[in-house]
């Protein structure tokens, strides 16, 4: 499992929220730890002097040592990561894709938690990067659009904001939450030809907040 949070001049973002969901999203892989999340995440960015500026704070946690292979052992001793690294802000719009090579799966719980499985993201990256595009939309196998590599997904229909259901297989974004709560936003699954002629689409995620989409780009693939 892991998380990223942001941290803006020594200020960590909604830390509580980003904890909460790391222990709920290792919970469904019966992984069990403790740990002082806000107190680990300040006392990183104090003893590096990343008290200015904005930081990723990547936060990772495994079962720790175990035997070969699938079987889950009955005790476990949970290896935790934290770092923290400096990153940029871009308002720039930004150009996708949709993604051909791979589709989320909505029938897996996996995809709802950040799980260190970014095999799919990763290969959809890939696709955008070699048909120069900033990111990918990823579709799920009922050809829905669920979210993009690393970010989540609302479009804009008659001055409306709407953002797919989790059950799509949606990664259950904090910067999504947020935006649910603070916005009256209707969860409905989006058909790729729902996407397309939105008045506006945009991505959030907890590191760049709300970035909109410039122009989203479809191959005979996907058509």
């Amino acid at each position: 499992m892991f998380d990223t949070m942001l941290a803006v001049d020594g200020e960590l973002c909604l830390p509580d929220l980003h904890f909460e969901r790391l222990v709920r999203h290792a919970a469904l892989l019966k992984i069990d730890f403790s740990l002082d999340f806000t107190a680990t995440a300040s006392a990183l960015l104090q003893r590096n002097g990343f008290t200015t500026g904005r930081y990723a704070i990547r936060t990772t946690v495994t079962r720790g040592p175990a035997a070969r292979g699938l079987r889950i052992s009955e005790q476990s001793w949970p290896t935790l990561i934290m770092r923290a690294d400096s990153v940029t802000m871009s308002n720039e719009a930004v150009t996708v894709i949709i993604a051909s090579t791979v589709r989320r799966n909505e029938h897996s719980p996996l995809s709802n938690i950040k799980s260190l499985n970014y095999g799919d993201q990763l290969l959809a990256s890939m696709e955008a990067r070699e048909r120069h595009a900033d990111d990918a939309i990823l579709l799920n196998g009922s050809g829905h659009a669920c979210c993009a590599t690393t970010s989540n997904l609302f479009i804009v229909e008659k001055g409306r904001y709407f953002t797919p259901p989790l059950q799509d297989g949606v990664l259950d974004g904090i910067t999504r939450r947020s935006f649910i709560e603070n916005h009256e936003v209707c969860e409905q699954s989006i058909a790729l030809e729902r996407l397309l002629a939105a008045e506006a689409v945009f991505l959030t995620n907890s590191i760049f907040g709300v970035r909109l989409v410039r122009e989203i780009v479809q191959d005979q693939r996907t058509r």
